[in-house]
Parts: C-alpha cells; sequence; structure tokens
C-alpha cells in the first residue's frame, strides 16, 4: 500500500489520508482509517473522527493487531463540521467493519 491513500465518499468527493503509526497519532483533530488489501480492492476495517486522533490509538492498535496486512492512515481535519460530514461521506461509501464518528 502505498504512503497515501485516496478514498471516494458516497458523493463523488475524494479524501486523502497519509500513513501514519498509532504511536505517530498527533493530538490534532481529524479522520482515521485502518484498511487492508491492494488500492483497488481496499477493504476498510475501521473507520473514525476524533477530535483528537490520540483517542483512536486504542481502537486501532486493536484492529491492527487483528489484521496484521492492515495499515493506519489519517486525515488532519480541524473543523468539527468538516470532520462529521467526511466521516459520513465516507462510511457511507466504504462501508467499514467498523466505524466510529465521535472518539472523543
Amino acid at each position: 500500500m502505498p504512503d497515501f491513500l485516496d478514498i471516494s465518499g458516497a458523493s463523488g468527493a475524494r479524501y486523502r489520508f497519509r500513513s501514519a503509526a498509532p504511536a505517530e497519532l498527533p493530538v490534532m483533530a481529524g479522520n482515521v482509517l485502518v484498511a487492508s488489501g491492494p488500492s483497488a480492492r481496499l477493504k476498510v476495517l475501521f473507520c473514525g473522527a476524533a477530535h483528537s486522533l490520540v483517542r483512536a490509538a486504542p481502537i486501532v492498535t486493536e484492529t491492527l493487531k487483528a489484521n496484521r496486512n492492515a495499515r493506519l492512515f489519517v486525515r488532519l481535519n480541524v473543523a468539527r463540521a468538516v470532520r462529521e460530514a467526511e466521516h459520513a461521506d465516507i462510511v457511507a461509501a466504504v462501508e467499514p467493519d467498523a466505524e466510529a464518528a465521535d472518539l472523543d
């Protein structure tokens, strides 16, 4: 999987995420994805949004341990309304195995 991941929402909008490690999750707000497989057949295992991405660490770590080939991706997004709208758009498109709209 590449260092960047572009995900299309149900609206057709595209969202760019960057690869990260759980220990590198910033205290900034944003969206988080855990995904596995090639880009053409990407499987989204977890999709979340938080005021502080550090709060996503426990569930992200658990998901990564259960899925050894999965990777973590983050998208920084300070505005709550934008973060929530993007999260809903992505969830509607990719139907992740698990999701959390507000990890705060």
